[in-house]
C-alpha cells in the first residue's frame, strides 16, 4: 500500500514539476514578446509625437506674422491717405486682418495624429500592466 501511495505522490510531483516548467516557458515567451511590443510602441508614439508637433503648428497662425502684417496694412492705408495739398494727415482707422482659420484637413489630420498617438500610448500601457502581471504570476 505504501508503494502505492509513494508512486502516486512521485507521479503527482513529477506532473507538477513538468507543467510549472512548461508555465515557466511560456510566461517568459510573453514576457518577450511583450517586451518587444513594448520597445516598438515607444519608438512609435516617438515618431507621432515629432509629426504631431510639426503639424500642430497648422492649427494656430502665427501672431507674430499677422501683427506683422496689420502694421504694414496700417502704414500702407496712412501713406495713402497723405494729402500734400492740405498739410494734414487724415486719420486711418486700424484695418482689421482676416481672422484666419484652419482648413478642414488640417483639422482632420492632426485628430487622426493625435487619436494614433492616444491608442499607441494607451496600447503600451496595456502591454506595461500585462508585463507587470506576468511578473506576479
Amino acid at each position: 500500500m505504501e508503494t502505492a501511495e509513494k508512486s502516486a505522490k512521485e507521479g503527482w510531483t513529477e506532473c507538477s514539476r513538468r507543467l510549472q516548467e512548461h508555465d515557466q516557458q511560456t510566461v517568459g515567451a510573453w514576457k518577450e514578446e511583450i517586451d518587444s511590443l513594448l520597445v516598438f510602441a515607444g519608438l512609435f508614439s516617438a515618431v507621432l509625437t515629432a509629426f504631431n508637433v510639426g503639424l500642430y503648428t497648422s492649427l494656430n497662425p502665427d501672431p507674430g506674422v499677422d501683427l506683422t502684417n496689420r502694421i504694414l496694412l496700417q502704414i500702407s492705408s496712412q501713406l495713402s491717405n497723405l494729402s500734400v495739398s492740405d498739410n494734414t494727415i487724415r486719420s486711418t482707422s486700424f484695418a482689421q486682418s482676416p481672422h484666419l482659420e484652419p482648413t478642414a484637413s488640417s483639422i482632420w489630420i492632426n485628430a487622426m495624429w493625435f487619436s494614433s498617438l492616444v491608442c499607441s500610448l494607451a496600447s503600451a500601457t496595456i502591454g506595461i500592466l500585462a508585463r507587470q502581471w506576468l511578473n506576479y504570476f
